[in-house]
């Protein structure tokens, strides 16, 4: 069988994948990202969910730096869009910046690109094409994990393990204790094209309140959930055109369509803490690895914990982005772009520094290196501590 070795190994190449592998190759290490599809972004280039959410709090100050910054910029490296004037003022004020987040809406396809760019700018090996379908574990380590390819079975070796999927796959494959989600609304995120004006149709059931009697709840680790999700999501983009057909623009039609699906939670880590958006606000983490502010409202704050993305199990595993622990509240922050960046660049430090040591990071030593990398961590923005 042929085999691959790695120092990191990162599972999954959205957003949380791309931040962990960069932060891996740039601390030294030989990384490696496995990704199913043919192009980096996940749900944020292939689902179309082209809107990067804040970093800021909705009250002036930045809470997310580092690699989360540095991939909203490199979203627009390839054009169109622009970060919005008060957050490049070199002397804005706090005041001046409470009166617009720091968020942008870029090109899929740009993002994809450049993206992959930087990656293979700072030596990660990228693979597509490749899903995971088992891990070897040994001593409460994985070894390796298990692809299928169109050549038969390949073996990918590694020191450490991150699991971006999305869908918490490597996890439940490694034997950690999982929690899903079958409560997935029916999406559908599409471009539409008149001759003139060329639209982002931003379709979706009811989030918080009931759905529509007609529409249903999706699992997403079902393989009959998830087709029919995809087949709803196309329904549900054909009704809108020929509902705006009807109402007047009779030259209107389907340009791009996501061909990811648009699940916002599927399965995730269950480790020992559970990320809280009700409970955790203004609350400062002695093992804090990043902070967040909250996309839905201007206000609150919140520090993500070293302890929401480590396996419980598997003392080289770590979880990022919707994969982190955290409870229904937290799920719904944990899954967005600032947070997935932000807990895929400390996962991908911490894998790195356990790969060279073979030893868990101290926590100061990783809080260290993320300062200097550019990740803001400011207790002195929190009211309480645990």
């Amino acid at each position: 069988m042929n085999k691959m070795n790695y120092d990191v190994v990162v599972c999954g190449g959205g957003v949380a994948g791309v931040a962990a592998a960069l932060a891996a190759a740039r601390k030294g290490a030989r990384t490696c990202l496995l990704e199913k599809e043919y192009a980096l972004g996940g749900l944020a280039t292939l689902g179309l969910i082209v809107i990067y959410l804040p970093l800021c709090d909705g009250a002036g100050t930045l809470m997310s730096g580092g690699i989360a910054e540095e991939l909203l910029k490199c979203s627009l490296r390839y054009g169109p869009g622009d970060i919005p004037d008060v957050w490049t003022k070199e002397n804005a004020s706090v005041e001046e910046r409470a009166t617009k987040r720091y968020r942008v809406q870029y090109n899929a396809a740009s993002f994809m690109i450049a993206a992959e760019e930087l990656l293979l700018s700072e030596g990660v090996n990228i693979f597509y094409d490749s899903r995971i379908t088992d891990v070897m574990c040994k001593d409460n380590r994985i070894s390796s994990v298990l692809l299928e390819t169109k050549f038969g079975k390949r073996l990918v070796n590694g020191r450490s393990f991150i699991d971006a999927t999305g869908d918490a796959d490597l996890c439940w494959l490694a034997g950690e204790e999982t929690v899903n989600d079958s409560t997935n609304r029916r999406t559908g995120w599409y471009f539409s094209y008149d001759g003139n004006d060329l639209k982002l149709n931003t379709l979706s059931d009811p989030l918080y309140k009931a759905i529509p009697a007609d529409s249903r709840l999706y699992s997403g680790i079902s393989i009959e959930d998830i087709s029919q999700h995809c087949i709803d999501g196309r329904k549900m983009i054909l009704n809108h055109l020929q509902k705006m057909k009807e109402e007047g623009n009779p030259s209107i039609y389907p340009l791009i369509i996501p061909t990811f699906p648009g699940f916002r939670m599927t399965r995730r880590l269950a480790g020992s803490f559970e990320f809280s958006e009700d409970k955790h606000e203004r609350c400062w983490f002695s093992d804090a690895i990043g902070m967040i502010g909250n996309w839905k409202r201007s206000g609150p704050r919140y520090s993500i914990p070293y302890r929401a993305i480590k396996a419980s199990k598997n003392t080289n595993l770590f979880a990022v982005g919707r994969c982190c622990c955290a409870d229904k509240s937290g799920w719904d922050l944990t899954r967005v772009i600032p947070t997935c960046a932000v807990t895929g660049e400390a996962a991908g430090v911490a894998a790195a520094i356990l790969s060279e040591n073979e030893e868990q990071p101290k926590i100061q030593e990783l809080q260290e290196t993320l300062v200097k990398n550019g990740v803001l961590l400011n207790p002195e923005l929190f009211t309480k501590q645990i």
